[in-house]
C-alpha cells in the first residue's frame, strides 16, 4: 500500500518542485537556472539564422594594436582625439560615440613649465604675460572641446557603488521624474566618472558604458537605463540613438501592479522599446568580432583613409589592444571588444522589433507549459514500458525545443526551457526507474517460485532471452551426476509418511545448496535420488572438476546432516554418488503442457550405473574415464574395468581422491597393483595386494580383486580376455 501511495505521489512532488525552482527558488538556485537558460541562449544566436541586415552605417575606429605602436601607449594625448573628431567630421560622421572616459583633465605642460619658471625668477612679469597668451594653444583639452563644439559627438561616462565618489560633470538625466515608490529589481549606484566639464559641456550627449553581465560572467544582455541616486541615465549606444534618431527625450515607461512599479520599457516619441525590470535587453549579437568595419584609428590620424566608409555613419570609438581591458565574454567569443557590443545594441535599437525579448505573460506561458508536460508524463509514461518511456521523453523534449525555437524565429520571443527540460527528464528518469524495478521485482518474484522447479541459471537465461527456449534441446560435452541414499527402502519402512517427508527435505535442502554453490544445475529429485549437471545451460568448460568438487561437498554435507539426525534420533543416510561425462542431449523436453529442463543419452544413462556400484565396491562417488581424463585438479583410484547393463564396450571407473585431504600411500600400492592384474600378472598383483594392512582402507575391493585373482590363477583366462568384470544388474 506505501509502494502504491508513494508511486503515486512521487511524480507530484516532482512536479511541484520543479515549480518552486523555476518561480520561488532562492536566488542562488535561481542564478543556476539561469545559467543553464543562457546556454540555451548562446546556442540560439550561435547556430540560428542571422539577424537583418543593418539599416544604418556603423563604423567602429579601433585603437588596435598597431595604433598603440604608431601614435604611442595609452593614455593618449587628447590632441590625438581632437583629430579623430574633426578627421570623422570631415569625412561625413553623422555621430561619433566615444567609448571610454575623460574623466581627468590633460595636464598642460606648457603652463606648468612656465609657472615654474615664473616661480624661480627665469622670467619677469612681462615675459610671461606675453607667453601666457601662447599656452591656450597647449591646452589639448580645449582643443579636444572646440573639436567636437557643433558635432554630434557622444561621450561615456561609468556608474559605480563608492558613495561620495564622483568626478566629471554628468549630464542631466533622461527624464526629471524621481524613481517610483516601490519599484522593483534596482540597484541604484552611488557613485559616477564622467567626462571633465569643458568635454561635457560641449558634447551633445552622454551613456553610461556599464557592462550587464550574467552570473557566469557572459555579457548576454545590455543595460538601456541605469538610475543614480534617484534618478535615471542612458547607456551609451541609447543616447547614441537619441541623438541618431533626432528624438529630444527618453521616458521610462512603468506599469503599477500590487503596489510596485515595473518597468515595461524606454518610450523614445512614439516608439517603446521593450525591456526586462532592470532595463535591459537581450543583446542579438550579428557574428562573431569583426561584424561591423573595423578602422585602426592610426590610419584615420595619417590621413590614409580617402574612401567614402564613414559617409553618413555612425562611428564608435574604442579598443580591441588586449591589454587595454575592453575585451568581454560573449555567447559567440570570449574575447569579444566592448566598443562592438556598443554598436551591436544601436544596431538592435535601430530594428527592435528584432530584438528578442520575454513578454509580460512568460511566466504563465512557462507554468503551461510544465504543466502540460506534467499532465502528459502522468498520462502516457506509466503504461509504457522502458524504451517506450525513453521515446516518449525525447518526443516530449523535441516538441517543448521545437515551440521555443519556432517563438523565437517566427516572433523573436525568448522563453526560458530548462524548467521544462528538468521535469521531463526528472519524470521520465522517475518513470523509466520505477519500469525496471517493478520489471526486476517481477522477475525476482518469477524466479523465485520457479528456482524451486526450474534450474535457477536456465530461469536466469529464459528471463535474459526467451528466445533460448529451446524444445529440440541441444547436444553438449556436459557432466552428469547421481546421489542415491543406500537402504532408503529400510529407513522409509521405519518411518512415517510425514516424518519421512520431513526426513527428506531436511536431507535434500542442503545438498541441493551445495551443488549451486558448485555450479550444479538440479535436474531431478526421484525418490531418494537426485540428478545434477555441470556444463548448461550455462556454459562451463570445466564442468568435470567442479562436478567432481561438488560430489566431495555433497559427502561434506552428508556429515552435518546425520549430526543433526543424531540429535533428534532419526536415521543416518548414507549415499553413493555416480559421475560420468560426455556427450548428452541437454534442453527442454516435454509436451506443450508440462516441460522438464533435462539431460538424456547414453552417457547419461552410464552415471546412472555408476552411482549403483559405488556399494559393490564399498567407495563414496565412482567416475568413468571419460571423467578422470577431463578432472585434471583431482587424483584417482583405479577401481575396476567393467561392463555395466546396456553397454558392450567395456570402461575403466575410478575414485577420485579429495584433495582437501592428507595424500594416502595406498593408493598407488592399488593402482600398481591393478595394473599387474590387468596385464594377466597375477601373482604380482596377489603380492601387493596382501602387503597392505588388513585394517586399513579399500578392504572391500582388496577382498573382492583377491577373490578374482584366486579364480584366474586356478582358471586361467581366455587369450581375448580384457580384464573386464560384467555387471548384469543395473
Amino acid at each position: 500500500m506505501r509502494l502504491h501511495l508513494a508511486r503515486r505521489l512521487l511524480p507530484l512532488l516532482i512536479i511541484v518542485l520543479v515549480f518552486l525552482l523555476q518561480f520561488f527558488a532562492p536566488s542562488s538556485w535561481q542564478q543556476s537556472l539561469n545559467r543553464l537558460d543562457g546556454l540555451f541562449y548562446d546556442f540560439k544566436i550561435s547556430y540560428l539564422p542571422t539577424w537583418p541586415q543593418s539599416v544604418a552605417n556603423i563604423q567602429i575606429v579601433d585603437i588596435d594594436e598597431k595604433s598603440l605602436y604608431e601614435v604611442g601607449r595609452m593614455p593618449w594625448s587628447r590632441k590625438h582625439f581632437a583629430q579623430l573628431s574633426q578627421q570623422l567630421t570631415e569625412s561625413g560622421a553623422i555621430v561619433i560615440a566615444f567609448d571610454m572616459l575623460f574623466s581627468e583633465s590633460q595636464e598642460n605642460v606648457a603652463r606648468t613649465v612656465a609657472q615654474q619658471w615664473l616661480h624661480n625668477g627665469q622670467i619677469t612679469t612681462e615675459e610671461w604675460s606675453e607667453l601666457n597668451k601662447t599656452l591656450p594653444q597647449f591646452d589639448y583639452d580645449l582643443q579636444f572641446a572646440k573639436a567636437i563644439q557643433g558635432t554630434d559627438v557622444v561621450l561615456a561616462n561609468l556608474f559605480h557603488h563608492q558613495a561620495g565618489l564622483k568626478t566629471g560633470s554628468l549630464a542631466n538625466p533622461i527624464a526629471s521624474m524621481r524613481a517610483p515608490e516601490g519599484l522593483s529589481d534596482f540597484r541604484a549606484f552611488s557613485g559616477y566618472a564622467a567626462p571633465i566639464d569643458s568635454l561635457a559641456r560641449t558634447a551633445v550627449g552622454q551613456g553610461f558604458m556599464n557592462s550587464a553581465e550574467d552570473a557566469d560572467g557572459f555579457v548576454r544582455r545590455a543595460a538601456l537605463i541605469q538610475q543614480m541616486d534617484n534618478s535615471f541615465y542612458p547607456s551609451l549606444a541609447l543616447e547614441v540613438f537619441r541623438v541618431y534618431s533626432l528624438a529630444e527625450t527618453l521616458l521610462p515607461s512603468w506599469k503599477m501592479q500590487s503596489g510596485n512599479a515595473f518597468l515595461e520599457g524606454i518610450q523614445i516619441g512614439n516608439m517603446l522599446i521593450s525591456t526586462d525590470n532592470q532595463g535591459r535587453i537581450n543583446i542579438p549579437f550579428r557574428g562573431a568580432p569583426g561584424h561591423y568595419p573595423y578602422t585602426s584609428a592610426a590610419d584615420v590620424l595619417s590621413g590614409k583613409i580617402t574612401d567614402k566608409r564613414f559617409a553618413n555613419a555612425v562611428v564608435f570609438i574604442g579598443t580591441s589592444a588586449t591589454g587595454l581591458a575592453d575585451l568581454r565574454s560573449t555567447p559567440l567569443s570570449l574575447n569579444f571588444p566592448g566598443v562592438e557590443i556598443q554598436a551591436t545594441v544601436l544596431d538592435a535599437l535601430m530594428s527592435p522589433q528584432t530584438i528578442p525579448y520575454q513578454p509580460d505573460w512568460w511566466m504563465g506561458a512557462i507554468a503551461l507549459e510544465l504543466l502540460v508536460i506534467g499532465l502528459l508524463c502522468l498520462i502516457l509514461l506509466p503504461k509504457m514500458g522502458p524504451f517506450g518511456s525513453v521515446i516518449t521523453a525525447i518526443l516530449l523534449l523535441f516538441a517543448v525545443t521545437s515551440l521555443n525555437l519556432l517563438l523565437w524565429l517566427m516572433l523573436y520571443i525568448d522563453l526560458p526551457i530548462i524548467s521544462v527540460f528538468i521535469l521531463t527528464a526528472g519524470l521520465s528518469v522517475y518513470f523509466i526507474s520505477y519500469g525496471f524495478y517493478s520489471e526486476n521485482t517481477h522477475r525476482k518474484r518469477v524466479k523465485a517460485i520457479f528456482d524451486q522447479y526450474v534450474p535457477p541459471a536456465h530461469i536466469d537465461r529464459l528471463l535474459t532471452d526467451p528466445n533460448a527456449l529451446n524444445l529440440q534441446g541441444e547436444k553438449k560435452e556436459l557432466s552428469v551426476l547421481f546421489s542415491d541414499i543406500r537402504s532408503f527402502t529400510t529407513i522409509s519402512e521405519s518411518m512415517p509418511a510425514q516424518d519421512l517427508k520431513s526426513w527428506l527435505n531436511q536431507y535434500f535442502s542442503p545438498i541441493t545448496k551445495v551443488i549451486l554453490e558448485h555450479d550444479g544445475t538440479i535436474d531431478k529429485y526421484v525418490g531418494d535420488m537426485v540428478m545434477a549437471f555441470w556444463g548448461a545451460p550455462l556454459d562451463e568448460p570445466d564442468h568435470a572438476n567442479k562436478s567432481i568438487a561438488g560430489a566431495f561437498a555433497m559427502l561434506g554435507a552428508q556429515q552435518q546432516i546425520n549430526q543433526h539426525f543424531l540429535q533428534q534420533n532419526l536415521p543416518q543416510a548414507k549415499v553413493g554418488i555416480g559421475i560420468n561425462s560426455g556427450e548428452m542431449n541437454v534442453g527442454d523436453m516435454g509436451s506443450d503442457f508440462r516441460r522438464s529442463y533435462t539431460v538424456i543419452g547414453d552417457a547419461v544413462n552410464l552415471g546412472s550405473r555408476l552411482e549403483g556400484l559405488t556399494k559393490f565396491y564399498g567407495v563414496d562417488i565412482l567416475v568413468s574415464e571419460f571423467t578422470q581424463q577431463l578432472a585434471d585438479k583431482f587424483e584417482f583410484l583405479l577401481i575396476d574395468k567393467v561392463k555395466v547393463k546396456g553397454k558392450v564396450e567395456p570402461v575403466t571407473i575410478y575414485m577420485p581422491l579429495d584433495n582437501q585431504l592428507p595424500a594416502d600411500g595406498s593408493v598407488a600400492q592399488i593402482n600398481q597393483a591393478l595394473q599387474h592384474y590387468f596385464e594377466r600378472d597375477f601373482n604380482s598383483a596377489e603380492q601387493q595386494l596382501k602387503s597392505l594392512s588388513a585394517d586399513g582402507k579399500y578392504q572391500i575391493l582388496i577382498r573382492l580383486y583377491l577373490s578374482r585373482i584366486k579364480f584366474l590363477q586356478n582358471n586361467p583366462p581366455a587369450v581375448d580376455w580384457d580384464g573386464s568384470y560384467t555387471h548384469t544388474s543395473k
